[in-house]
Parts: structure tokens; sequence; C-alpha cells
């Protein structure tokens, strides 16, 4: 056999470097991340349900990855806190962020200005969504939702509801309410869902919107009347509430969506690595077991569909939160 010569074995060997450095790039991104510890952001107090999620998919991912995901509660501003720190976080792959919305991720007055939240992150999967229900103090006579426009009309300006501040989803929920059915309700707003919730069996205040997870004990116990829920169809938990669309009311389908996310310009390859780990650990019967728990309703998407559907959430809620503004 006859020797190479040693221009075609130098030319040969060249290009064999220039192909393994430049063909396989992005599968050894894929291939070696993560590398170290990976920080998932929950923007919201630990023990609440953003919070759980994290938690949930931290230990799924780290079992899965041989790797530590940590979960860091930033919390403060309506969530604006932690959303910022991965908006502005190196987009590597190593900083996550359970977005909550519809309206979190962008509240009015909050520390939002000074980030897009509609540039500011890239899309990695949806997880799912947690429907409200629309519930009413017991000295109301209203059963319906229909009743209580018309109750409410009769009173106009008697009526409070009460929110955990402005720019969350029950606060533009029955701003919603107000302006599509042109019904007079005063806003009252609280630290949290639990301080609403107990003004509300006290007669403080007379509606609200919240969680089904954190409605569902009140309602079963008779303290509070559920007329509502914002979910496509009847829940398992409340077979006998009917939904906003059933009562003629479809613009009121409100529910809150989870999303996992990094910082913009996260490179494709970790996009995708991270994709399948999420698809993957949604699939899973404990991970669904655990988050069914919460009352969630897991909808699993692609990074481009989650992304675009975020964009135009956010679009529809910045755009109320202007029009609210404007208002004043």
């Amino acid at each position: 056999m006859s020797k190479m010569p040693s221009w075609t074995r130098r030319r040969a060997t060249a290009a064999l470097l220039l192909s393994a450095c430049v063909a396989p790039v992005g599968q050894a991104v894929a291939a070696t991340y993560p590398e170290r510890p990976v920080t998932i952001v929950s923007a919201f107090p630990a023990g609440g349900i953003v919070d759980v999620i994290a938690r949930r998919l931290a230990q799924n991912f780290s079992e899965r990855f041989k790797q530590s995901f940590v979960v860091e509660n930033r919390t403060g501003a309506a969530g604006s806190i932690g959303y910022s720190a991965v908006a502005r976080a190196a987009p590597d792959g190593y900083t996550l962020v359970i977005a909550s919305g519809p309206t979190t991720m962008a509240p009015p007055g909050s520390a939002a200005a000074s980030w897009q939240p509609q540039t500011a992150f890239s899309g990695i999967g949806m997880i799912g969504t947690i429907p409200q229900a629309i519930i009413v103090t017991n000295s109301l006579p209203a059963r319906t939702l229909p009743e209580f426009v018309e109750l409410a009309k009769g009173k106009a300006g008697q009526l409070n509801y009460g929110s955990a501040g402005a720019g969350t989803t029950p606060f533009f929920t029955m701003e919603l309410l107000k302006s599509q059915h042109k019904v007079g309700l005063t806003h009252v707003p609280y630290r949290g869902q639990p301080e609403v919730m107990t003004d509300l069996i006290r007669g403080e205040i007379g509606v609200t919107a919240m969680t089904v997870p954190l409605v569902l004990p009140h309602v079963q116990s008779g303290k509070v009347r559920a007329l509502a829920v914002t979910s496509a169809s009847r829940l398992p938990s409340l077979p006998d509430v009917p939904t906003v669309a059933e009562q003629g009311m479809p613009g009121l389908a409100i529910s809150n969506w989870f999303a996992l996310m990094g910082p913009a310009k996260l490179p494709p390859e970790v996009v995708s690595t991270l994709a399948a780990a999420l698809a993957d650990a949604l699939a899973a019967p404990d991970v669904r077991a655990s988050l069914g728990e919460l009352g969630l309703v897991i909808q699993p998407s692609k990074p481009a569909d989650t992304l675009a559907f975020v964009q135009s959430d956010l679009a529809r809620w910045i755009a109320m939160a202007s029009s609210l503004e404007a208002r004043k």
C-alpha cells in the first residue's frame, strides 16, 4: 500500500480539525449542559403555588441531569424583582424563572418599568393553568354571575371587591367585570389573598376572584359562595359551579398560567435540552400527581408557541393597565 504524501496528510488533518471545531459546536453545548448548578427563580414567597411548581421541577431536573437545580425566592413588587433579575442574567441557561401570568410579569407601577417583559425572555415551555373562581360573601343574595351583575347595578358604588393589589390577576378580572358589564365596584387592595378571604367571609367586602385551590375549602365549608369558574369547562372539584362562558360572560375566562422561561437569547441548544426535560417531567406520573394537587391543569407547549402566547397575553394586559391609568 502506497504512503499518503505528507502534504495530503497535512490537508486531511486540517480538515478533520476544522470539522471537529465547527460542526458539533451546538451538539457540544447541549451535551455538556448543565455543567454547574442551575438557579430557578421563584418571584413569589416559599410555599406558594409558583414556589411549589419550581421545587417540583427542580427536583425532577436534578435527578435527570445529575446536577443541582436550586430554587431561589426573589420576591417583591408583585413578582417584578424576581423577573427583572432573570431578565438581566447571562443568557447561558443557568438562571431560569417560573413565569406566572397573565398579569404578574408586568404589573403597573412596579419595577417592570425598568425592563421590557415582552422582549426580555426566552420561552422554554408552558407548564399549565390554574383557573379562578368568582366568589361572594354569604350576605349577598346572588346565586349566579348575572344575578350579581344586576345586584351590583342596583347598588352602584356600594359594593367592594378585594384583591392582593393592582396588577394581580383577580384585580384585572374584576376590572374587566366592571368595564364589560357596567357595574360600579370599589377596589380594596390587601397584602395578600388570605387577608382578602378573611374579609370576604366576614362580609367586609362583597366579591373577589381567586384561584380555585385557595377558594375550594371555603366554598365546600359554606363560608363563601362560588358564582362561576373561569375555566373552559366545569371543574371536577366544583361540579355544580358553572363557567363564566356558560353564563354569557366569556371575556372573564382568565386563568393563571405558568411557564418555564429564561433570559432572552438563550442558545437554541440549551432551550431544546430544557424543553425536552420539561416535557418529560410533565409526563411523569409523580409530577402530574403533585402538580394536580395544586389544581394545575397541565398544558405543555413548544418553546416558540410558549413565547408567542406569553407575548400576546402580556400585550393584552399592558394595554388594559394603560387604559386604567388613563381613566385616573
